[in-house]
């Protein structure tokens, strides 16, 4: 059952970027065979060849073909469409940008390029719609997400970011990269947790870039990358976090998100780690314990839980797993009503401090949150502030704000344990309890 529920919706997911390509809806759970090198080629140099109402014709008649390429092994599907002529490939970039950006195994600077296109596409679409539709809520959401990936995709302090793969529909998935993950020695996927969604896409991609920075003071090597993954759909803040659906829809959308990063690299695969916090931890989970990805180190933030099929850190396919919670987060012990603490003996993950170190100057979590910190949130004359009425209010809300850390805030203990669980290669594994 568990198998086949990660099937469907690793095809809803293809499904998605073939809907965008404008293949028929009527196809859109249909599971095209996997066929040899020679197939791949052929598909993608008669889609080459064609542009406009041609393609869209191709494809209307046709939706298996493009199914098939969304469906083939990702080292066959590079295989393939390396032995296309440039011409062809650029051609193929230009008229179905959404397939391009999120085909695994092509590079990801080849993707990003791909992605801001057909961002801008959509953004100009969704923004047309809401002033033609003022009052459709749909649209104004996938206008304000649209705004966001754009938004975070600005460079900071020199490093670039890239649009690693973006999902347009009624509630878009994107991930951005902090970092080339073309050259990285070292890539970290950030997973974020309930009521996280790509409207919020600029704070995660600074959370992203915060885990990038401290890992340069705990002496990483330059070439690396921090992705900030929002490639699933995480439950509302509320009941839904208790359950596990999110979770096991989930994991399949990051095991393939990770097994494709190995194609891109020709198999020179880099050091993997995955930070996630709250319910992107039992999700997370999930993905690695049903695949051994190669990653090695696992950071769990205020986890919701991990579920009882998970009885030990050993059975995560991690060569280090950690986890940390602060003293007053009292959110993550609600989502663990039916769900393990991975803090527990027990369980065998090696436990991090996130209460603060006034002697090292370290600040403490002071709740659940991920990220509170940002220059607009701690701008007292943004908009974040000045909407709040009267002045003495105000001013007390935001002492109070400025007081509050999340746990991958700059300047937190959480945020520097994290970067050293990810850049200083565990000597052994760290789990009390033995793998099965």
């Amino acid at each position: 059952m568990r198998l086949a529920s990660a099937r469907r919706w690793s095809v809803a997911r293809r499904a998605g970027i073939v809907a965008v390509c404008a293949v028929i809806a009527a196809v859109a759970l249909i599971v095209a065979p996997s066929r040899g090198p020679a197939s791949t080629v052929r598909v993608l140099d008669t889609l080459a060849r064609l542009e406009g109402a041609a393609l869209d014709a191709f494809l209307t008649a046709h939706p298996d073909k493009l199914l098939e390429l969304t469906n083939a092994d990702a080292k066959r599907f590079r295989s393939g469409w390396y032995a296309l002529p440039a011409s062809e490939r650029r051609g193929l970039e230009r008229v179905i940008p959404a397939f391009v950006g999120n085909a695994d195994g092509l590079p990801y600077t080849l993707r990003d390029r791909a992605n801001r296109r057909q961002l801008a596409t959509e953004l100009a679409s969704a923004e047309h719609d809401v002033r033609s539709h003022p009052g459709d809520r749909g649209a104004a959401v996938r206008a304000s997400s649209y705004v966001a990936i754009r938004n975070a995709l600005r460079s900071s302090g020199g490093v670039r970011r890239y649009l690693v793969e973006f999902i347009p529909n009624a509630q878009p998935t994107a991930a951005i990269s902090v970092g080339d993950p073309d050259t990285a020695d070292v890539v970290t996927w950030a997973v974020p947790g309930m009521g996280t969604y790509t409207t919020d896409m600029q704070l995660w991609t600074l959370a992203a870039q915060n885990i990038w920075n401290a890992q340069g003071e705990a002496g990483a090597s330059k070439d690396r990358s921090v992705i900030a993954w929002m490639g699933y759909a995480a439950p509302p803040v509320g009941i839904d976090a208790a359950l596990g659906d999110y979770a096991a829809n989930g994991a399949p959308l990051l095991i393939e998100a990770i097994r494709g990063l190995s194609a891109a690299r020709f198999g020179r695969v880099p050091t993997l780690n995955v930070v996630a916090h709250s319910y992107g931890t039992t999700m997370a989970a999930d993905a690695l314990a049903d695949a051994d990805l190669g990653v090695t180190a696992f950071v769990m933030l205020g986890s919701a839980g991990i579920e009882e099929r998970i009885p030990t850190a050993g059975d995560l396919h991690a060569r280090a797993v950690y986890a940390a919670e602060a003293a007053s987060d009292t959110e993550a012990r609600l989502g663990r009503a039916s769900r393990f603490d991975p803090r527990a003996p027990g369980f065998g993950a090696r436990v991090l401090p996130a209460d603060g170190d006034a002697k090292t100057g370290l600040l403490p979590v002071t709740g659940h949150a991920p990220i509170l910190h940002s220059s607009w949130n701690d701008d007292i004359t943004s908009t974040a502030w000045t909407r709040i009425a009267p002045e003495r209010v105000r001013a007390a809300l935001y002492r109070d704000h400025m007081a509050q850390h999340g746990y991958l805030d700059a300047g937190t203990q959480s945020l520097a344990e994290v970067a050293v669980a990810t850049t200083v290669p565990p000597l052994s594994v760290l789990y009390t309890v033995a793998a099965k």
